[in-house]
């Protein structure tokens, strides 16, 4: 009898972890999809404008990161999406004051942070 619930026990886990792969394989194909989605959408435009659009992505955001405070480095294996979303908030701040300083009346913003 022992040896039958053994058994049972071993197929049980045996199905779980076969599960949980499964549905870990599904996870990544549905992020996959989703940053395809998000990858080929347009960029969203105030109404009633229809003019150029200047786009910047930050390619090292956890480098400036971690020269601006060297405790950004451990912080960006705990929560990358904050360190991405502090980097562009300051970056845009930064560009958005440095048009200001030139004269030019711009709207800036940040989108997908």
């Amino acid at each position: 009898m022992s040896v039958l619930l053994a058994m049972l026990s071993v197929l049980v886990l045996v199905l779980a972890v076969a599960l949980g792969w499964v549905l870990w394989r599904l996870q990544r194909r549905i992020e996959a999809m989703h940053a395809q989605l998000v990858g080929d959408m347009p960029m969203p435009v105030s109404p009633g404008r229809a003019g150029p659009v200047i786009e910047i992505e930050i390619l090292n955001p956890y480098e400036l990161a971690v020269r601006e405070t060297p405790l950004a480095g451990p912080a960006a294996k705990v929560a990358p999406r904050m360190i991405e979303r502090i980097v562009y908030t300051r970056a845009a701040a930064q560009i958005a004051d440095q048009l200001k300083a030139q004269g030019v009346n711009a709207q800036v913003t940040t989108h997908g942070v």
